[in-house]
């Protein structure tokens, strides 16, 4: 009888732990559908049985990449991506799984009577499958944690200087992140820990968000602003063509590394006007304009805003870099990061624009060509993720991959230091500033920096107390991942024992249980085997009952 009994017990304690066990999966796998795709379809399109969460894009009838809606966002079909749930769509309507058609893929459908048309083979060698993204526990693991933060990060990270940033959003950044990791090449990515660990993942993400909140968050603008004026006639006058570079940069000129040769070419005949501009420059005044760029006649000139009179003024008067004309100035700087030059933009365009669908097969932006619209990241449908998307290219390009050549100072390896010291040198935030803002951590040693912007002093003090309020206030990165304290000396055994406390009994049994994967920072000493050993046996005596 207390064998039945117990038999019993054990019985309800397997069906528990089987129906709820796509609780514990940090993936949850639709196995009624494991391709969503129909046959030889690209693009985007809803994953069945996802709430309209998840969609994946597809390239000829296969799945490449899964993303994923956060928040009230869902999948909208007809914006390929995610959209905010608005009245007609807030009831999400569910889809079939593709059938897969009776006729053989291999065959081909007759389209002529010609046994030519038919037997000829193709001259078009296929290209091979490329494996499918599948994002990473850490990765999994780095979202959950952000999300969790929600809340925090929208109250004190997305406020502008007038309020609540509606320029830049938390569904924006979220879609993204996922875009960054998963879909950009793998030296390419934004570092979240998948190489050093997740504490330093989420301190560089507060690095980056202390950037964004004095570049574009604080304008609320996802085009750069007319700001370099010259002091003339007791007065300022603001020229036109700082589209071309302000303070002393020259965005046409910036080329990319011999490496990476993917700047964009120069169009002189481009004629594109930035959608944002500051709408509220002053009580009484209209300001200077949006920033443009057209072609030039060899007779007109972009000319000034004259702040006293506030009027345009056409005449050749030159920027700071001596620029009477705005051709080909159609870089200026854009996103969460206000990144421009040639070079980013080419960057982007290669990585997921429609270079990369043409020559690569990455399907992520096949409709935007972003050396030819630039203004695509602002005024494009899926607008509130690029503007974060160029951000983060501009600082894994620039800011993760940062090593002095003169003194060895490597933005990596002093974000490790920084973290494993207790995260309490404000040098670590000022030299990051030095390298977004002027192209070098240490301003004292570059002999070739950016000019300089008179608001620097104030906004580097900003920049170090928004790093440390979202350090501490938003994200709580010192409490819930504190620094390991490294032993100084470690006297090595040819046979380490390891103490494993016997684990008490639980007296309820977890809905959620997380799962985190070990990386190459992980101070993990449980053998899996110990762990696997107990669950397998248990699993073999649920089956055998």
């Amino acid at each position: 009888m207390q064998f039945m009994l117990l038999r019993l017990v054990l019985l309800s304690w397997c069906s528990f732990v089987v129906v709820n066990s796509q609780d514990t999966n940090t993936v949850e796998v639709n196995f009624e559908c494991p391709n969503p795709c129909p046959w030889r379809f690209t693009g985007f399109i809803l994953i069945p049985n996802t709430s309209c969460k998840s969609y994946a894009q597809c390239r000829n009838g296969n799945p490449i990449g899964e993303f994923q809606c956060f928040g009230n966002y869902i999948f909208a079909e007809s914006k390929g991506g995610c959209d905010f749930a608005s009245d007609g769509e807030s009831e999400c309507q569910p889809v079939p799984c593709p059938v897969p058609p009776t006729q053989s893929p291999t065959e081909s459908p007759t389209i002529s009577e010609s046994p030519t048309m038919s037997e000829s083979p193709s001259n078009t060698t296929p290209e091979p499958p490329r494996p499918t993204p599948f994002p990473t526990p850490v990765f999994f693991s780095f979202l959950s944690f952000v999300e969790s933060r929600r809340q925090s990060i929208e109250a004190t990270v997305l406020q502008s200087a007038s309020g609540p940033s509606t320029a830049y959003t938390m569904e924006g950044l979220m879609s993204a992140l996922d875009i960054v990791v998963n879909q950009f090449p793998s030296d390419k990515t934004f570092d979240v820990g998948e190489f050093s660990g997740l504490r330093y993942g989420v301190a560089n993400f507060a690095a980056f968000l202390s950037q964004a909140m004095s570049e574009g968050i604080r304008m609320d603008s996802c085009d750069e602003w007319n700001t370099d004026y010259i002091f003339h006639d007791n007065t300022e006058k603001f020229p036109l063509s700082n589209a071309c570079g302000q303070y002393k940069r020259a965005y046409d000129l910036e080329i990319c590394k011999s490496t990476e040769p993917f700047e964009c070419p120069i169009d002189r005949d481009m004629d594109v006007t930035a959608v944002d501009y500051n709408q509220n420059f002053m009580p009484g005044k209209t300001g200077p304009p949006a920033l443009s760029c057209k072609p030039y006649d060899g007779s007109s000139f972009s000319g000034f805003y004259d702040l006293f009179d506030d009027v345009i003024v056409e005449s050749a008067y030159s920027n700071s870099l001596g620029r009477t004309n705005v051709a080909g100035c159609c870089w200026w700087k854009r996103g969460a990061l206000m990144t421009g030059g040639r070079c980013a933009f080419g960057k982007l365009n290669k990585y997921v624009g429609k270079e990369a669908a043409d020559s690569r097969g990455i399907y992520v932006y096949p409709d935007i060509d972003f050396c030819s619209n630039p203004e695509a990241i602002c005024d494009h449908i899926r607008t509130h993720e690029l503007r974060w998307l160029i951000g983060f290219l501009d600082w894994s390009g620039r800011v993760e991959t940062y090593v002095d050549a003169i003194t060895g100072w490597s933005y990596m390896d002093e974000l490790k230091k920084f973290v494993d010291s207790g995260m309490v040198d404000d040098a670590f935030i000022t030299a990051v500033t030095n390298i977004v803002t002027k192209n070098c951590h240490n301003l004292d040693i570059c002999a070739d920096t950016w000019g300089e912007d008179p608001d620097k002093d104030y906004f580097e003090l900003n920049r170090r107390v928004d790093f440390r309020n979202i350090m501490t206030n938003v994200l709580n990165l010192p409490e819930t991942a504190p620094p390991t304290v490294t032993p100084k000396s470690i006297v090595p055994t040819f046979a380490p024992t390891v103490y494993i406390p016997p684990t008490p009994q639980p007296t309820s049994i977890p809905k959620t249980v997380v799962v985190l994967s070990p990386n190459s920072t992980s101070k993990c000493k449980y053998n899996m085997v110990v762990v696997l050993a107990p669950m397998v046996a248990l699993a073999t005596w649920c089956v055998w009952l």
